[in-house]
Formats: structure tokens, sequence, C-alpha cells
């Protein structure tokens, strides 16, 4: 393996942050944030946290909160004040990213016109479908509603080709279902039969406010649900669709014909521009077979139905306050626990970066992303990155044939930070100050032909599937690549003030977790080069599976209200993650003291203690019951108290910082510990 050699830039801010004069003057933890009078060994969690939240209460806007989720809303403060400045610049040239974004800002702020349109930005879309004749023509609705990612009850997206991975494939997934998942259907719990219930009040609601009479929308709630529940009986859970094999089905245009004979596939694929012999996944072929199923014995007039609910369901923030209003009642309040509705702004910063989010990026990172912050960063990752190799050549479970390829794995990983180096162009997106639902689908319809357009090439491997702002990061098997926006190297993720130890608590294990993701459950199916491909030995792959079992099991035992508990499987490859993210961060910190003084103690907290607090400072959630049910049934993440618990009761460097007896609640016994990396 080639050594990584460390940018003059980078050296410069090592050797600052290994000087003992600047040292002193970095801050560690924050000490306000910790209950003292919880113990550490006892429940990590309320120790390095609980006074942050007792006195910091969720928001009525947020479904959860804590330092990390404030830092994200605070971020969308200075993503107001860029749209603000460009949007009072009513000359900006045309096409210009001044105008683009100014003018699509200030059209969403004009409520008052927004408000006064009412139901006017949908009736032209209305008046196709009530026009459609036959289900020929409801398809080609249907097909013009997927150009503005309204893709129901499928949709076609790129892809590359899991066993060609250089290449992009044409990708037909199912969707279709207005409640969360497929059990929301089709389980007989009370809490399942409720939002069935609720669903069925939402759905009627939205159709008054769109003209409908009581009787007449309660009808169409009733078909919505009739039509739903037999999507959903034929759609993969969440646990199997976590396994690429599971969705892995490549198809010839001859094979999509015969498993859905009624859809004219050769006018959509001429509508999308795509030759018939492009090369083609579908995700679930049983999906695909119920949709035609239904194209043919379902009526013209139930389809009209379900096309205008779903035009409806995905537009409604972009429609007037009565829409927004039943919107939020149903998917935010009922369904997360929010209490009131972002504030307009808020909502109209966050529209911005989801439909033109790099045009907004470019100037967030100008302003708020110095370049040190970057080189910081590279310096981290590649410390992270040689503490796993290390962690995987000391593995003695497995053998010297399944490390090298995984050392080959290693050695491919390619991390992107901040930002991307080429930049969408937004130019030819037509966005006006008077037209706010127009330029809506002129945004979704720039993301819908910017992804279509990779279809049948050479993948373009400088491409993000995050915007700058975001505060967040991702690992894309099929790239070998970790991914660290601009948006989430900030504090308390990312401190360029605090002492080593905090940073490799924080942003350190968030660098772990995605390097571990590419040796979970699933992204150990992907080799270096990004196919799905088994590399490993079988007795090394039954020993490692075994290794993911024990982690399945210690999540299915932790509850969030009785009767309600995590489901192992489903949060298996992010619970990998913590766990290998803590472990290796834990072992690149180490590495970074060696051949230095050892860093003095602060404020009584040694540096191990310092990096474990920190993580636990960062995960320090509080999330509300309804969004913690609603991320037990659907969510891969763990909640956040689990992530703290539960990576840490099984490293014993843990229990060696904090003293911990073999009996305390930290610390898992040794024949239920679990070690995967």
């Amino acid at each position: 393996m080639r050594t990584l050699q460390l940018s003059f830039l980078a050296l410069i801010i090592v050797s600052l942050f290994s000087s003992p004069a600047i040292s002193q003057s970095l801050h560690g933890i924050d000490l306000s944030d910790l209950d003292r009078k919880a113990e550490p060994c006892t429940d990590f969690y309320e120790f390095a946290n609980g006074t942050w939240r007792a006195n910091n209460p969720i928001p009525a806007s947020m479904t959860r909160w804590s330092k990390r989720w404030a830092a994200g809303e605070s971020s969308k403060d200075k993503l107001r004040d860029i749209l603000e400045e460009t949007s009072a610049n009513k000359t900006a040239p045309k096409g210009s990213t001044e105008q683009i974004i100014g003018d699509y800002y200030a059209a969403c702020m004009d409520e008052s016109r927004v408000n006064a349109r009412g139901m006017e930005p949908l009736k032209p879309w209305f008046a196709k479908i009530d026009a459609a004749r036959d289900t020929a023509a409801l398809q080609q609705v249907m097909v013009e509603m997927h150009d503005i990612l309204i893709t129901d009850p499928f949709g076609l997206g790129s892809q590359q080709d899991p066993h060609r991975p250089s290449w992009v494939l044409a990708d037909i997934g199912a969707s279709g279902l207005g409640l969360p998942d497929r059990d929301y259907y089709l389980k007989p719990e009370d809490r399942f039969k409720e939002a069935r219930a609720k669903y069925l009040e939402h759905v009627t609601a939205m159709f008054k406010l769109a003209g409908s009479d009581q009787k007449t929308a309660a009808a169409a709630a009733q078909t919505i649900m009739n039509m739903e529940t037999k999507l959903a009986e034929a759609s993969l859970d969440n646990v199997t669709l976590r396994d690429p094999t599971a969705i892995d089905h490549n198809t010839t245009f001859a094979q999509l014909q015969e498993m859905a004979p009624h859809i004219n596939w050769n006018e959509y694929f001429k509508h999308k521009q795509l030759p018939i012999d492009v090369d083609m996944n579908v995700d679930q072929p049983k999906f695909m077979q119920e949709v035609d199923r239904q194209m043919q014995q379902t009526p013209p007039a139930d389809w009209k139905v379900y096309l205008k609910w779903h035009l409806l369901n995905s537009t409604a923030s972009s429609l007037s306050a009565p829409f927004v209003e039943e919107d939020f009642a149903f998917n935010g309040k009922y369904l997360s626990g929010t209490k009131e509705m972002k504030p307009r702004w808020k909502r109209c910063v966050e529209s911005t970066d989801n439909l033109l989010g790099e045009a907004l990026g470019k100037k967030y990172v100008e302003k708020y992303f110095p370049p040190e912050a970057k080189a910081r960063m590279q310096e981290m990752v590649r410390n992270l990155l040689a503490a796993m190799r290390d962690d995987i050549l000391s593995r003695p479970w497995m053998s010297d044939d399944t490390k090298e390829k995984a050392m080959a794995k290693v050695a491919t990983f390619n991390p992107k930070i901040g930002y991307p180096d080429k930049w969408k162009d937004y130019s030819h997106v037509e966005i006006r100050r008077d037209a706010f639902f127009e330029n809506v689908v002129a945004g979704r319809k720039f993301v819908e032909q910017d992804d279509r357009a990779t279809i049948g090439k050479v993948v373009d491997r400088g491409r993000w599937g995050m915007t700058p702002p975001t505060s967040d990061a991702y690992y894309n098997p099929l790239l070998n690549e970790i991914v660290f926006p601009a948006g989430i190297l900030q504090p308390p993720a990312f401190d360029m003030t605090a002492v080593d130890a905090v940073n490799y608590g924080a942003i350190g294990v968030v660098i772990g977790h995605e390097i571990s993701h590419g040796f979970d459950d699933e992204g150990a199916q992907f080799d270096y080069l990004g196919r799905l491909r088994n590399w490993w030995t079988e007795a090394d792959l039954k020993n490692f599976q075994a290794r993911g079992a024990c982690v399945a099991e210690q999540f299915d035992h932790y509850f969030i209200e009785p009767n309600i508990h995590h489901n192992g499987k489903l949060v298996l490859g992010e619970s990998i993650g913590d766990l290998g993210g803590a472990q290796i961060a834990y072992l690149a910190s180490q590495k970074s003291l060696e051949g230095k003084p050892r860093p003095s103690d602060i404020d009584g907290f040694t540096p191990e203690q310092q990096f474990f607090i920190a993580w636990g400072q960062f995960r320090g959630d509080e999330i509300r019951p309804e969004a913690q049910r609603l991320m037990v049934q659907s969510d891969p993440h763990p909640i956040a108290k689990y992530r703290v618990i539960g990576p840490l009761s099984n490293l014993p460097e843990f229990q060696k910082t904090w003293s911990c007896k073999a009996d305390a609640s930290m610390v898992r016994p040794p024949d239920k510990r679990c070690e995967v990396w």
C-alpha cells in the first residue's frame, strides 16, 4: 500500500496542533453538558450530555435536539443570510447563481402570493388527469409526473451497475406508498391500525381542500388505501431492502415487457429519451408485477384518484397555507410528534437547498468553509484509514487471503471533503420571482434530468450525493467513497479550537463510522472496485456474519418503550458502523500521540476520557416519542441513546478508561461482547 504524504499545509496544521503553547489554548469537552449525578459506568449517555438535554428542550419545530442538530439548524441561519442578500438583488444577470437562488428564495418567501393562488397551480395537472380516457393516456400523465419527481407507483433513475460499477444503468424502483413503509399497511398492532385510520382522515381532508365534497373525498381515500395496500403486500420489507443481492435484477427490455406487459414501455422510454437496449435493473420484480396487475384490473377512475393523490401529497408543501398545514398535521405532528412548523424562511432555505443545492452550496463554502478546515479533515481521514488498516491486520479471525483483499479496499477508499471539485450548472433553469410552484417544478425537472443524463455512460466519480451545506456524511459502496459535506464540519462534530481528543471522539468516530460501512454487513459484499461479489473465504465470511449477528442480537434488546424495540437486523449496518467507528477512531487518536509528549489532562479528564465524552456529547439527541417509534419501524439508524451505549459497552478501552467494574451496566460480559472491527 502506498504511503500517503501530508500536504504542506496539513503539516503546518499538525505542527500547530502539537505545539505545547497552542495546545494549552485549545479547549476540551464542554463541562456544562455533563450530568455529574450519573455514573459513566452505569449510563454514559446521561453522564455525557444529560444536563445539556435537561436545559435545552426540543424546540417545537423539531423532532429531536442536541448540539449536533442545533449546529445543523444554525447553518440555515447562514444560508438565510446568503439568500436574503442574493434575493435583494433584483438585477442579477439571468442564469447567474445569484439570480437563480435569489429569485427562488424570493418567490418562496412571497407567502401572500402563494396563498392567493390556492389550488390554481395543480388545476392544469388535475385537468390532464381528468382528460385521460384510458390507461394509456393515464400512463402518459404518469411519466410526466415522473419528470417532476413524483415517482408513483414506480420511478426510473440512475444506478451504478453493481457488477460493472464504472457504468451507469437505468434503475426501476418501487414507490407508490403514502405511509412510511409497507408495515404500516399490513401489521395488526394498534399503533399501525391507528396510523391507517389517521391516514384515511388525512387523505380525505386533502381531497376536500382540492375541491371534493366529504363523500367523494372519503371514497377517494378508501380507493387510495385499497390500491396502496396491494402495493405494500408486494413490496420488500426494510430489512430485505438492505441486502443488495435482493434488489439486484439485471433486466432486458424484453424481460421488462414480459414482467409488466400492460405498461407501454416503448412510449415510456421514448419520453425519457432512453434507448430500449439500455442496461437496466429492476429492484423489485414482484412489485412491478402488482403494478401491472392493477394497470389491467383497476378501473381508470381509481387510477385517476391515485395519481391526483400522489400529486397532492408530493407538492402540498409548495401550495397555499391550508395544504401546507394539513400536510404538516399528519406527517409532522402525528407521525413525528413535531409541535409546530418551522418558520417560513427556514422552509424556504431547505427548499432551495433541496433543489438548487450546489448553487447555494457554492456560496456557502466560499463564505463559511476555510481551506485549513479541509486540510485538517484530510489529515484526520488519513489517520483513520491507517488505523483501519492496522485494525484489519490485527484481526485474528481473518485469514491472510481475506486480509489482503480487505487491505486493497482500504487502499482504494476515496475521501471527499467539503464540496465537489466541479459544480453543477443551473444556468438554464427557469426561475421567476413571481411563480413559486412553477419554480419547484423547474427545480425538480432539473434534478430528474441531471440524474437521467448519467444513464448509459461511464460513471462520473466527481458527483456528490449530498449538498455542501448538509450536516451529515455518507459511504457509497459502489464508488468506495466516504463523503463529508462542509455542513457537518463545524462544532460539535469538528472544532479547530478543540484538542485532538475531542475531534477524534466526535468527527473522528463519524469518519470511522463511514469507513466501517465499507465493512458492514452490506458494504462487505462489495470489493475494492465496488463490485457486488464475494471476496471472503468461506470460513471468514461465516465468522464475520456471526460477529454481525452478535450486534443484531444486542440491539434487538434495546427498547424505546414497552413492547417496542429496535430491529437488530434493520440497524445492523449503522450499528457495525458505530462500533467500528468508535474502535478505529480510538486507535487513531492513540496513534496520533506516538512520539509526542502525552497531552495534559483538562478539567480533570484524561485524553481518553475526553475522547469518549466527545462522542457522547455529539450523539446527545433528545428525540420525541413519536419520532422514536417512526425510527424503530423504518430507520436503519438506532436512536441516539443506543448509538452511545451500544458500541461503547463493547469496548474494553472504555471499561479501562473509566475503571468500570465487570458487572457495570456499561460493560457487556465477555461472552456477550460484540467485536467486528
